[in-house]
């Protein structure tokens, strides 16, 4: 029985191999077998580049073993980060039965967070910066008025983020949803925006070089700063991040003639994405111009796809 479940294992291959453009229902048809054993046989040959069963193959254990349930669970304190494929091959089980035995235990999955990898000095700074910026500033304004910049590549697709693609094996995927085609070089805009704790936001500003000092004080400030905060009853509070151009000289000069209340450099807490609420913005503004997969030609066609999708994102939202 095993030479003729070989055989038929090889013969599975060899016409893969000979029809690679076939798809497994096809191969099944051709070789008068259900294609989910040809997605299975497949899928083994491409794990573990062999037709034999590995180690666990076979019937497993079911929920009445309790020394290997006891293993899975005693296995994710060890380590929580292993996956239940991983955890499975490990102890020799189907990976259905650490599914069960994880849900049967209450553990539920959870994602990883990501967080800025601060030296002890720095950790130290931002808790002292942040405990005064609360205690001095952030309770004395109703409403706090962060900036930020960052970089949009012309080409929505080559922008980072995850992507997935689903089907019953990944035989059956056509390439062009399996692989994304990235450029080493490729064209990309600094997107400048201000957001309100109050839900206001300022006029973008767009454009494919750097911004220094003086860019940032006639473009951002001058131009789209100024008019976003005088649409306030109260003088808000404004929180820029560290970048030098934020308080070069000629900026804290604008900043007093305008008399503009800002966080004083000594009080801004460095590294600390977490607590600026506009770094997640720029995030989701990212993603969601990814996921359209468009492409722009100049600054004006990316600040008006970037407001577009602006409103979009905003009207899905309400």
């Amino acid at each position: 029985m095993e030479v003729n479940q070989r055989e038929l294992r090889e013969q599975i291959l060899s016409k893969h191999l000979e029809f690679p453009d076939l798809s497994h229902r096809q191969l099944g048809k051709m070789l008068n077998i259900h294609h989910s054993t040809v997605s299975r046989v497949l899928k083994r040959f491409q794990e573990r580049l062999t037709l034999d069963h590995g180690k666990g193959a076979g019937r497993k254990p079911g929920p009445e073993n309790k020394k290997t349930e006891g293993k899975v669970k005693r296995m994710i304190k060890a380590n929580p980060n292993v996956s239940s494929r991983d955890l499975a091959k490990k102890i020799g089980i189907s990976e259905s039965y650490v599914q069960n035995a994880k849900k049967r235990a209450g553990l539920h999955t959870y994602k990883v967070q990501n967080f800025l990898n601060r030296d002890e000095r720095q950790q130290s700074t931002a808790k002292t910066r942040a405990r005064k910026l609360y205690e001095k500033m952030l309770t004395k304004y109703g409403c706090c008025v962060m900036d930020d910049e960052t970089y949009i590549k012309a080409d929505f697709k080559q922008n980072p983020g995850l992507e997935f693609f689903t089907g019953k094996s990944k035989f059956d995927v056509d390439d062009k949803f399996k692989k994304k085609k990235m450029s080493k070089f490729t064209s990309k805009y600094l997107i400048w925006q201000a957001i309100c704790s109050c839900g206001l936001r300022s006029e973008p500003f767009v454009t494919k070089g750097t911004v220094n000092s003086e860019i940032y004080k006639s473009e951002c400030l001058e131009k789209r700063l100024l008019p976003f905060l005088q649409q306030h009853d109260e003088a808000p509070l404004f929180w820029p991040d560290l970048a030098s151009c934020h308080y070069s000289k000629s900026v804290l000069e604008w900043y007093e003639a305008n008399s503009v209340h800002f966080v004083p450099k000594d009080m801004n807490p460095p590294n600390c994405p977490e607590l600026r609420p506009v770094e997640q913005y720029c995030a989701i503004m990212k993603r969601e111009l990814r996921k359209s997969k468009k492409t722009v030609k100049d600054e004006k066609d990316m600040l008006r796809k970037w407001k577009k999708k602006l409103r979009n994102w905003y009207r899905m939202t309400l």
